[in-house]
């Protein structure tokens, strides 16, 4: 291939707002492959007309979009343009509702500098309840997708053994879920009875038990106060109740999902931590 109308990678690099290493970030991902690559020296060319292209990932990083999101939109744009523009609006209502997010975390923290209001949080004793139960690992990108599946296959384990749920499904959060943590999480549907449940081959496989009963302390939001990473003001408001009471965290917190992400109406779940 002739190299004259090639770029190398310096001049690709400032013709493209990339700098070298994230050229070679975005090679290793096949999100931006050089045209040529030496044989001998490993170094990278360039076409001249992928400087678009550089520079659409370019802005697509500095507005905070997903590498996997990026690669999706880029294969998008040449077969389906109105897909692709699609995929932009849904971005920005994404960065929208996070910048949302953020000022209610902020908000929380001037909290605590001027006093932390925790009028909304109440203390409520929870009966011994029965659960249909199932492990989920996954970060927050997957979580509703993941709950929503669970709590399918929790609804119909319900069906075949003639059970009636009898409240709204939790979530056991045994371990944070966040961008970088997977959890795990614990998916739980209550009904009316534990019940021996057939051999189940699945690798996290539905459990049927009762989950004690106790004192948890609580708070409801709903709307945009669910989203991540707002919702872990509400978290915080939980543990400041707990801690202002004297009381002791004793054991992971529950939250409840009195309307789920999905649903047509605006979401609403309650952040309840188990303390003594």
């Amino acid at each position: 291939m002739n190299r004259e109308n090639l770029l190398g990678i310096g001049a690709f690099a400032e013709s493209t707002m990339l700098s070298p290493k994230a050229l070679r970030i975005y090679d290793e991902r096949g999100l931006l492959v050089p045209v040529l690559v030496d044989q001998f020296s490993g170094y990278r060319y360039y076409a001249r007309e992928q400087s678009s292209q550089g520079r659409i990932i370019s802005m697509l990083r500095a507005a905070a979009m997903p590498l996997d999101a990026i690669a999706a939109f880029m294969a998008t744009v040449s077969d389906s343009p109105e897909e692709a523009l699609d995929q932009l609006l849904e971005h920005e209502a994404a960065v929208r509702n996070n910048t949302d997010a953020i000022s209610t975390l902020l908000a929380q923290v001037r909290a605590h500098l001027t006093g932390n209001p925790m009028e909304n949080v109440t203390s409520i004793l929870e009966p011994e309840r029965h659960l249909l139960s199932v492990m989920l690992r996954c970060t927050v990108r997957d979580l509703d997708e993941g709950i929503e599946n669970r709590l399918e296959r929790l609804h119909a384990m319900a069906r075949d053994n003639g059970l009636n749920v009898v409240g709204p499904p939790f979530g056991i959060f045994h371990r944070e879920i966040t961008e970088d943590s997977d959890g795990p999480l614990e998916v739980c549907l209550p009904v009316d009875s534990i019940t021996e449940l057939s051999p189940d081959q699945a690798a996290d496989p539905v459990r049927s038990y009762r989950l004690a009963g106790g004192r948890y302390a609580s708070v409801t939001v709903s709307g945009p106060e669910t989203d991540f990473p707002a919702i872990l003001a509400a978290y915080d408001q939980v543990c400041g109740w707990i801690e202002k009471a004297g009381g002791t965290r004793v054991g992971p917190p529950h939250e409840i999902w009195h309307v789920l992400p999905w649903a047509a109406e605006p979401t609403e779940m309650t952040i309840a931590w188990p303390f003594a």
